[in-house]
């Protein structure tokens, strides 16, 4: 179900499938997942460390329709139940420290367990109309809202960002944050995955789960798959170690479809952790 920029958004008022426009506002009915589709320059220059300029646009975009729902947000010092994807680009080039985009279009997943949460972003964006990264402003196109996808006690995955994955260990006889590699003990890494998935859960629905769950790399794509992701925070360039690897994960479909909604791993609203079927989405 597609819906054009803002012409169309600001003057219609119909039910389209799942979608209500009312007072102004979209309202979306049990809509975890949208499609976001930018116009990009050929030529466009952006930098390989764009995933702070996503971040700050989610924000921006809440706010743009309720600021204390975006305040209270990012204010959180938990769980925040969203993740998103890198930017899929078909066609580009790495000059230096800067992605040159050679596609006409851009595509942004966005994908939250909250119904709260979709309706605030989609309803900001609609309002903002373009995507700011780096210099560059890519215009809004059109929103797709995604269909729910038939989980089944078995899926297939493929990241739409990283995976992180962490612990503690000892390092010159200080307890540190270790960011867990695709050599690393996989047995433990699948074991830090479920357990973060599980507490997301149980702090989300207020309720208990079961948590047979198993988590399956594909040993083929894990030897390449380390991705080394600088975060730019508060003017500090962050070095996230990750994982970016398709896997299968089997066991209990609830559980399944609540990491296909709010992201694998950790830091998922710093836009790690977003996985698809398949192709996109």
């Amino acid at each position: 179900m597609l819906f054009k920029k803002r012409k169309i958004l600001k003057k219609t008022c119909k039910l389209l499938m799942k979608v209500v426009y009312s007072n102004n506002r979209f309202f979306m009915s049990n809509i975890m997942r949208i499609k976001l589709i930018f116009l990009s320059e050929l030529g466009s220059l952006i930098p390989i460390n764009y995933n702070h300029f996503l971040t700050s646009a989610v924000y921006n975009y809440l706010a743009k329709t309720d600021k204390e729902y975006s305040s209270n947000l990012h204010n959180l010092n938990s769980y925040k139940f969203f993740t998103f994807s890198w930017l899929q680009i078909s066609k580009k080039k790495i000059e230096g420290n800067f992605i040159k985009i050679l596609s006409n279009k851009i595509l942004w997943f966005i994908s939250s367990p909250s119904k709260d949460f979709i309706n605030t972003f989609a309803n900001g964006i609609i309002k903002v109309g373009y995507l700011r990264v780096g210099s560059v402003c890519f215009e809004l196109q059109q929103i797709e809202v995604l269909p729910e996808i038939e989980i089944k006690p078995e899926m297939k995955f493929v990241c739409l960002s990283p995976i992180v994955v962490t612990t503690k260990k000892y390092h010159n006889g200080k307890l540190e944050k270790y960011y867990y590699k695709p050599e690393d003990d996989k047995k433990e890494i699948v074991e830090k995955i479920k357990n973060n998935l599980v507490k997301k859960y149980k702090s989300f629905y207020f309720r208990d789960i079961e948590d047979n769950l198993e988590i399956i790399f594909d040993e083929n794509y894990l030897p390449k798959s380390k991705v080394l992701v600088h975060y730019i925070k508060d003017n500090l360039d962050i070095k996230i170690p990750a994982i970016m690897c398709p896997f299968t994960v089997k066991g209990n479909k609830e559980l399944i479809k609540f990491g296909y909604d709010c992201g694998f791993g950790e830091l998922n609203s710093a836009g790690f952790g977003c996985v698809g079927v398949g192709g996109y989405g």
